[in-house]
């Protein structure tokens, strides 16, 4: 039960060397921007749920990417086209889950904005 206990540990420790990434930390921001446009403009249950999934899903990817950079970087520590190679994928994997829950988020926020600019014109 005390190793049970303890793997809560590791995974927070993961969690903090997660944080001091800058890339990991733009995440959070933009994160905290998103949770906070949805409480302003009310959003649905639904919307809640995809927009906290897509929130998981970059956090959860960007997690990944860090872990593999450092795996590479552990295994290869000298410059090595490959290991380039894999990192590149890793970070493009991050890249293409941003540029999708964008979307999303574009999709669920834009007919509040609309709203909001038609009450703000008149």
């Amino acid at each position: 039960m005390l190793s049970f206990f303890k793997s809560f540990i590791y995974a927070f420790n993961g969690i903090k060397v997660a944080l001091s990434q800058r890339n990991m930390r733009v995440h959070i921001v933009c994160a905290f921007i998103v949770i906070a446009l949805g409480f302003v403009f009310h959003i649905s249950m639904m919307e809640w749920i995809v927009i906290l999934i897509c929130i998981g899903l970059v956090i959860a990817l960007e997690m990944i990417n860090t872990a593999i950079e450092y795996l590479v970087d552990l295994v290869n520590p000298d410059f090595n086209e490959k290991a380039g190679k894999i990192k590149d994928i890793a970070a493009g994997a991050v890249l293409v889950i941003s540029f999708f829950v964008l979307i999303v988020g574009c999709l669920i926020f834009w007919k509040h904005l609309l709203i909001l600019v038609k009450s703000l014109t008149g």
